[in-house]
């Protein structure tokens, strides 16, 4: 009977140990993170979220850039924006790629998970997924550092379980005018720089070169009002992401004109 008993255990052990991935519990999520959609800003935000999916499956984007309403002014499709002062710089970074711009307007990195959780990166492998997000959850929510940190930890961690094939490049908050998140946005940064393992998920800080000489606040001239660059600052932007993407991805050809995808 023992002897019954240990190989009932040992099959039922190997029997869970050969469910699928997908039927694993997922990791707790933080405490600060709540998935869900949202309705802040004047746009459909459904209608929008179902414009991403409807794209990434016709075309099967080489890049995704994951953000906030600094990726969706930059340009590219789906648009639904008139206001998109870096239109021109995203046309030179990525007018010969297929790419898709999943920012949304007033998103919280829950906004962004919650869109990802619902299909957004079902059913496509990009070969560099960029995430720019955060600088609604410090300003707007204000979240401490480090329970922003932690959601876009969990974040970075969903978008590996989707695309386990693609490099994910995770930029640094952005620089803001406003004085008294000029150290949030700094202590937020480094705790994001430690989710880098020079693997699959890397870090990099191009707000760095949206500075003034005092290091601290962004020229004035990058800037469209205290939170989203100007065109000259989405310009100085797309020059440090095509350095970056050019070391990630052999294929990548910024610079070119809008070909068919932009």
């Amino acid at each position: 009977m023992n002897f019954l008993l240990s190989i009932f255990t040992l099959l039922l052990g190997a029997g869970c140990l050969a469910l699928p991935a997908s039927s694993a519990p997922g990791a707790v999520l933080p405490s600060t993170l709540k998935p869900e959609p949202h309705q802040r800003d004047p746009y459909d935000w459904k209608a929008r979220h179902e414009a991403v999916r409807k794209r990434n499956e016709a075309v099967k984007p080489e890049y995704v850039m994951i953000g906030d309403s600094i990726t969706h002014r930059w340009g590219g499709e789906p648009s639904g924006d008139s206001n998109q002062p870096g239109k021109a710089s995203w046309d030179r970074l990525f007018g010969s790629h297929a790419v898709t711009n999943m920012g949304f307007g007033f998103d919280y990195v829950d906004n962004a998970y919650y869109r990802v959780q619902h299909g957004e990166l079902d059913g496509i492998s990009p070969r560099v997924i960029i995430i720019l997000l955060g600088t609604n959850n410090l300003g707007h929510r204000k979240d401490t550092p480090q329970a922003c940190a932690d959601n876009i930890k969990a974040f970075v961690r969903l978008v590996h379980q989707k695309c386990p094939s693609s490099k994910i490049l995770l930029l640094g908050i952005l620089p803001r005018k406003e004085k008294d998140l000029v150290e949030p946005v700094k202590r937020t940064n480094r705790l994001l720089a430690k989710l880098q393992n020079g693997k699959n998920v890397f870090f990099a800080e191009p707000g760095k070169a949206l500075l003034s000489a005092d290091g601290v606040f962004p020229q004035n001239e990058f800037m469209g009002d205290v939170v989203h660059p100007s065109a000259k600052g989405y310009e100085v932007l797309e020059k440090e992401l095509a350095v970056l993407l050019k070391k990630l991805d052999a294929k990548f050809r910024g610079g070119k004109p809008a070909g068919a995808h932009s």
